[in-house]
């Protein structure tokens, strides 16, 4: 979608991205959309620009009216593997379904503030966190950048109500705030440097670097890097100059599932499959184990694109039970890295065991690629 910009605009768009404060940031963006034009190709870069315009003065708004030590703390520091945030309106039986995968059996779980506890999986450590519920004004700002922050969401959805409002509204909400739920063919980021020029790591399609390069230097980014998922196009590129969509892997569950007849839920579960390409799954609120974890966290695990490896330990032999979480296509020293930052500094080799090998163990180098079910011993 290049929105095929004037010069001004774009070279306004600079100051958005220098921007040090929300005034600042405020201005510039409020300067860039006076500068872009009004006309079908602009349509949507104009709404995302309104949404954050909105959504920063909301922000300025009430920093003025905190007092200083006051006002409730959102943000949720990740523990374990995969955080998995919960979402849903009042009453949708959210918090029903986070005791159930979490355990967490707290006599009086705040409604006005997040709520991390952890559920474990085949030696995987999943961080649970129960939102507040969405509800209509600034509060959903902050809901959403915990989404955002999150690798995966829970659409929790009372079946009892209208549930393609509920679905449709959120949606919505995650769409305006630049996240989707359903996987985009490419996937751009892009990290701005002081210097070393433009890297792209990943495929293009139907472009070639120089014309990456050229595009960015229109918005005056000359040193970054391109990091591609799938394959982008020069619109893909484009579209993260202003602000790359974050794809979350998302699952539906229909709670209060006993409230509905049986044939009438089968035909629900029917519609919305075929309406929407995310899996859906059934909670009955008054018992844990008529939602199938299993299915839920494979999906969410292979929607990620990870894998475990298990490590060793050089002296004694043993292998850890708990693996260790990572991306697919993930190198030794990958591994080295997440584990200790010693044995990354101070990496000599590696040995790996595995089937696919001619023989285990195998010597290998820092750049060896890892797969799924390795076992991998770090010599530093």
């Amino acid at each position: 979608m290049p929105a095929n910009l004037p010069a001004e605009a774009k070279s306004k768009w600079k100051k958005v991205m220098d921007a040090k404060t929300p005034e600042e940031k405020l201005q510039a963006l409020q300067e860039f959309l006076s500068a872009v034009p009004k006309h079908k190709g602009t349509e949507r870069l104009r709404m995302q620009v309104t949404r954050q315009i909105a959504a920063l003065k909301r922000e300025i708004e009430e920093r003025k009216k905190k007092k200083v030590g006051s006002g409730e703390h959102f943000f949720v520091e990740k523990e374990g593997d995969i955080q998995l945030v919960i979402l849903g309106f009042p009453g949708s039986g959210k918090t029903s379904l986070f005791r159930c995968l979490t355990g967490k059996e707290e006599q009086a779980i705040s409604s006005r503030k997040p709520v991390p506890g952890i559920l474990t999986h085949n030696g995987v450590y999943f961080q649970v966190v129960d939102t507040p519920p969405i509800l209509s004004g600034s509060s959903s700002g902050k809901l959403l950048a915990l989404a955002r922050n999150a690798d995966a969401l829970i659409l929790a959805i009372d079946p009892t109500l209208d549930v393609y409002s509920q679905l449709d509204y959120l949606l919505r909400l995650l769409e305006g705030n630049r996240i989707t739920v359903e996987r985009p063919t490419a996937i751009v980021e892009i990290e701005r440097r002081a210097m070393g020029g433009i890297t792209i790591i990943g495929d293009l399609t139907n472009a070639t670097t120089q014309d990456v390069i050229s595009l960015l230097r229109e918005y005056n980014i000359c040193h970054a890097v391109v990091r591609i998922w799938g394959r982008a196009t020069l619109d893909d590129i484009e579209e993260a100059v202003f602000g790359s969509y974050a794809y979350k892997p998302a699952v539906i569950v229909l709670t209060k599932v006993d409230l509905l007849d049986e044939n009438a839920l089968k035909s629900l579960g029917e519609k919305l499959r075929a309406a929407i390409n995310l899996p859906v799954h059934f909670f009955t609120n008054t018992n844990c184990g008529s939602l199938n974890v299993e299915e839920v966290v494979s999906y969410i695990f292979r929607e990620l694109n990870l894998i475990k490896v298990y490590t060793r330990n050089p002296k004694t032999g043993e292998v850890e039970k708990r693996p260790v979480v990572i991306r697919r296509g993930a190198k030794v020293i990958d591994v080295a890295k997440k584990i200790h930052s010693d044995l990354y500094k101070n990496f000599k080799y590696a040995r790996i065991w595995s089937p696919r090998l001619v023989f285990s163990p195998q010597k290998v180098g820092r750049e060896f690629v890892l797969e799924d079910g390795d076992i991998i011993e770090i010599v530093s």
